[in-house]
């Protein structure tokens, strides 16, 4: 597949784009027309340079996201499913697929010095 340097850029941009908003769906439709490219040439693109869909990327961010949140806060799985964007049962089985193991034992193994949530969101 032959990408020029814009292409390239645009597709830079997109994985930009899912690391930055991974709360939010956005459709292939949608990231095409924020980059201004084709939708067809941004998947095809996408999956050429990543190894892996745009879909799967985007799961892997918010995996990714999910796991940062379990390891250092003691937030209950079900904010932390929200705040990356899932509900529960997806986010546990997204988790499980990609860890091996649902998300509350992850906690358990994986946990360091959490932050307890009040000193991250203070009453105002």
């Amino acid at each position: 597949m032959k990408l020029s340097n814009e292409d390239l850029q645009k597709i830079a941009q997109v994985k930009a784009i899912l690391e930055n908003e991974y709360r939010h769906a956005n459709t292939h439709a949608h990231l095409a027309r924020r980059v201004n490219t084709n939708e067809s040439k941004l998947r095809k693109g996408f999956k050429y340079i990543n190894q892996k869909t745009i879909y799967e990327y985007l799961i892997e961010v918010r995996i990714e996201k999910a796991k940062e949140m379990l390891g250092t806060t003691d937030e209950p799985v079900k904010a932390v499913a929200i705040k990356v964007g899932y509900d529960v049962s997806n986010l546990v089985k997204q988790f499980k697929k990609i860890t091996g193991m649902p998300p509350a034992e992850w906690r358990k193994k994986n946990s360091g010095n959490k932050i307890p949530s009040l000193y991250l969101y203070p009453k105002s």
